[in-house]
């Protein structure tokens, strides 16, 4: 088995380069879904809520919930609240990642298991991958993807700063991919990445056996 993080700055095109991997045969997974499950757990939110007040909390007779717009507001207005709710949140992520993983492993050994993960570096869960791959694009393409998706320039550009600078991100990556030009090419970025993911996860079960 091979497990490769994937991750890049907001609006970079992460989530097409997972769907190329996925129809390659990669098990893929988008960690968003599992923060939006955490989200869920009563503890969790009774957590957040302490960190990020009870105006973020939506009440009904049958649950509580967290109003996940507002806490976005908050958390890319306050950077010291992001990090406070970045510590509750990651281990849980974690911990789902792992279970994933040791699922995978026990029902087919020789996969390719693939996370997207937008804030693996600064989580530092890069150390939990064998491979990590960066996808990247200039920052005005990103704020044009991003604009097509609803968010205005302020917003979109607020949540890119919050991240590590991509440049930075690039530099620590086993793989880059350039996701400026049409997307032909970077499908056969793609390719070629899989390709070697393929060699490396053959050569890591050798060493194994």
């Amino acid at each position: 088995m091979l497990t490769v993080g994937l991750t890049g700055a907001f609006g970079m095109g992460k989530s097409t380069v997972l769907q190329l991997f996925s129809e390659l045969g990669a098990f893929t997974f988008n960690v968003d879904g599992f923060v939006h499950n955490i989200l869920k757990n009563p503890e969790a939110i009774k957590r957040i809520a302490e960190v990020l007040g009870n105006d973020i909390l939506i009440k009904n007779s049958a649950n509580v919930s967290i109003n996940k717009k507002h806490m976005a507001d908050i958390i890319f207005k306050y950077p010291d609240r992001r990090k406070a709710v970045e510590k509750i949140i990651h281990p849980e992520v974690l911990k789902v990642i792992k279970l994933t993983i040791s699922d995978i492993a026990g029902r087919k050994p020789s996969a390719i298991v693939i996370f997207e993960v937008p804030l693996l570096f600064e989580a530092g869960y890069e150390r939990f991958f064998d491979k990590v791959i960066v996808v990247y694009c200039s920052r005005d393409r990103a704020i044009k993807r991003l604009a097509e998706k609803g968010f205005s320039r302020d917003d979109a550009v607020k949540r890119i700063r919050a991240q590590m600078p991509v440049t930075a991100k690039k530099k620590l990556a086993d793989f880059v991919i350039d996701n400026n030009g049409d997307p032909e090419k970077t499908r056969l970025q793609v390719m070629e990445i899989y390709d070697k993911l393929v060699t490396s996860c053959k050569a890591q079960s050798k060493r194994k056996g």
